[in-house]
């Protein structure tokens, strides 16, 4: 350091991130410096007296960013002022709001927010730009302060951050196309070496040297390595586990212990919070809670003895969404995913989708049927294709043009969203004895999607929409890999997840555990005595229909309609064509006028009822009668999505907190006008 400055600091103020910054900083090779890893490893603080230091002994100015200016103040502007007293140098800088102005030299520290992206036109005064919580930049920030942070010798710029989702821009995008090796973590600063013991991080490592043409030259140069990435943990924070002396820092005997509860109880989140490792935080509402990275990732490959299943969602954004499964089904059920294709554009067509899956089969030299599996609404007729074919018509003429042999698995309509979702989080929890589910560690993709992808209300899939800044395109960002997972689970298990279904317990509709199903394809029309519907045009934002019909002393529910309310219209032609003896409306007066005009076309005599003021009494009063006297449709509770959700809904419906009630309320009425019969 310069003579010309009389300050000394004492290197029991620094932990070892303070130590490697300082080294790398001093070296102008180095453009980017990147110190990321577990909370509690003074990563911001130690970055902040380095640059303190650094300002004084050099006076270069800097400029901190935040993506928000107003977390500044109470955030990293405090770390400064903290670090500037331990430091013991509050004679040589002067604090005023988002500034700090070394006395000595007149060099200064700027802190602001980038709400205005016209903030980083002006940066190229400054030899350093840090990026605090870096992760909250959006790609397009850091390529704007690349490209203006320009005109000095060595300047530099340094991201702080904790590892958040493997997908992240910062890893996929940057981090990933690199090359990297390990470097030593010894420390020389001016002749002196720091002990080893005081210097060493979780990991320390450069990217590799690059070789490009000089335009003025037009000779081949090497670009040295300039990127520098410091991994640390709580591990290496002398004032969380004292310094390896004993004689310095502080033992935080409860941080200490905290991270330890972490490690035995929530292993993913010790991994990312304590370890520093990428990954996603969860929150608690996971439609997957019980995908855990541990106990249910590692490697899988591809094994030639078997099948490959390769599961689809033609959602175009973020990507076509591919997964590629193997099935095997011996000694047990045995699931695994060992690859994942996530097309992005200009890969996101039909055709480059299936082109891409063709060209990976190829590589894994694999020539046997393929069996194809995915969402039912890809059947449905385009208006892109000039002869008007589906999504999945057009993706197996790809494949089938590539040479791939296909098997179509595709159901005409998608089971139950929330019945799929805990029953994958059954077997995950080891409840449904004899299944495994396995995915891949190399899977990324879909593992952050199935970590992230939040559940509603209703126990299905939350699909968040998010925009891209650059396009103006909304999309919904997680939740297509999961539906992935879904349908290929539910194809391959499609016995074990019927019974899975009606073996549920937690409902006033149960009978020794479970509803009970009847059979149609054995069932004897002959002996019908009545047919019934019984519809609610309007409740709680649903349409819903109910047909059962009287078998000896038996109702079976035979077909259901429920969906999102729609035109009376589309109601009424729901009831034509059904052969009931009666058609009861439970409707409230708006629906009136609706009813007389049903009663000329519906083909059936039409009554109409009040809409009950008690659902919930209702109810209960005829959950004894379901138990003893109701039975449901096998068949179309596996096939019909309106009667899975019927069902899902029934299975759900809690009368304490008034969830999921539409299904019991349908089935109260119906029965209660049936016991009258």
């Amino acid at each position: 350091m310069s003579n010309e400055v009389t300050y000394r600091f004492d290197y029991r103020m620094f932990n070892p991130n303070g130590w490697q910054l300082l080294k790398f900083l001093r070296l102008p090779s180095v453009r980017f410096i990147i110190l990321y890893g577990g909370s509690s490893s003074a990563k911001s603080y130690s970055t902040a007296q380095v640059i303190l230091i650094m300002t004084l002994f050099d006076g270069e100015n800097t400029l901190i960013f935040r993506k928000v200016g107003a977390s500044i103040e109470k955030s990293i502007f405090e770390d400064f002022r903290v670090s500037c007293k331990q430091l013991n140098m509050e004679d040589y800088f002067k604090f005023t709001k988002n500034s700090i102005r070394c006395t000595y030299n007149g060099a200064k520290i700027d802190f602001t927010g980038l709400d205005d992206s016209e903030k980083i036109k002006g940066i190229s005064n400054y030899k350093r730009v840090q990026l605090e919580e870096f992760s909250e930049f959006e790609e397009s920030d850091f390529k704007q302060i690349r490209k203006r942070l320009r005109g000095k010798r060595g300047q530099q710029i340094i991201g702080t951050f904790n590892p958040i989702r493997e997908t992240h821009w910062i890893k996929k995008s940057w981090l990933d196309g690199e090359k990297w090796h390990d470097v030593p973590m010894r420390v020389t600063i001016d002749g002196c070496t720091i002990p080893d013991e005081l210097t060493e991080v979780k990991s320390l490592r450069m990217n590799e040297a690059k070789t490009f043409l000089n335009p003025r030259t037009g000779e081949m140069e090497e670009h040295a390595p300039d990127i520098v990435l410091i991994q640390s943990t709580y591990l290496n924070n002398f004032w969380v586990v004292g310094s390896p002396d004993g004689t310095f820092g502080f033992y935080d005997e409860q941080c200490v212990t905290d991270f330890e509860k972490d490690r035995l109880k929530d292993p993913d989140y010790f991994r990312i919070y304590a370890l520093g490792e990428w990954g996603v935080i969860r929150t608690g509402s996971e439609f997957f809670g019980s995908f855990n990275m541990g106990a249910h990732t590692s490697a899988v490959e591809y094994n030639q003895n078997y099948p490959i299943h390769v599961s689809v969602d033609n959602n175009v954004l973020p990507y076509i969404s591919i997964s590629l499964w193997q099935y095997v089904n011996e000694d047990g059920h045995h699931i695994s995913q060992f690859d994942e294709i996530c097309a992005e554009s200009p890969d996101n067509t039909v055709k480059r989708a299936g082109k891409r899956l063709a060209d990976r089969l190829r590589q894994l030299r694999y020539f046997d049927k393929l069996y194809l599996h995915g969402d039912a609404s890809t059947r449905a007729a385009n208006t892109i294709d000039d002869e008007k074919r589906s999504w999945l018509d057009l993706f197996l003429f790809t494949l089938e043009r590539e040479g791939v042999e296909v098997v179509d698995c595709v159901g005409d309509k998608n089971p139950s969203v929330a019945m799929t979702g805990e029953f994958i989080n059954a077997i995950l929890e080891g409840e449904v004895p004899g299944i495994d589910i396995t995915i891949g560690k190399d899977c990324s993709n879909s593992i952050e999607d199935y970590l992230s992808v939040q559940k509603d209300a209703n126990g299905a899939i939350l699909k968040t929409k998010v925009k891209n800044k650059t396009t103006n395109q909304t999309y919904e960002e997680h939740g297509h890999l999961s539906d992935c997972f879904r349908y290929v689970v539910h194809d391959l298990l499609r016995e074990e997840f019927i019974l899975f279904c009606n073996r549920r317990k937690r409902n006033l509709f149960a009978r020794d555990g479970a509803l009970h199903f009847y059979n149609p394809a054995t069932s004897d029309k002959a002996d019908i005595s009545r047919r019934i519907i019984y519809m609610l045009p309007n409740i709680n934002g649903k349409f819903c229909l109910l047909e059962g019909c009287k078998v000896g002393d038996k109702w079976r529910v035979v077909d259901v309609v429920y969906h999102d309310n729609t035109s009376t219209d589309e109601i009424a032609a729901a009831v034509q064509g059904r052969n009931g003896d009666m058609c009861i409306v439970e409707c409230g007066d708006a629906y009136y006028q609706f009813v007389r005009k049903l009663r000329v076309y519906a083909g059936m005599p039409v009554r109409v009822c009040d809409e009950e003021h008690d659902p919930a009494r209702r109810i209960a009063a005829t959950s004894d009668y379901v138990r003893s006297y109701v039975l449901f449709n096998e068949t179309a509770v596996n096939e019909s999505a309106d009667y899975s959700e019927f069902v899902t809904h029934l299975l759900d419906y809690n009368a304490d907190k008034g969830r999921d009630m539409e299904a019991s309320v349908l089935l109260s009425g119906f029965v209660s006008y049936a016991v009258k019969i």
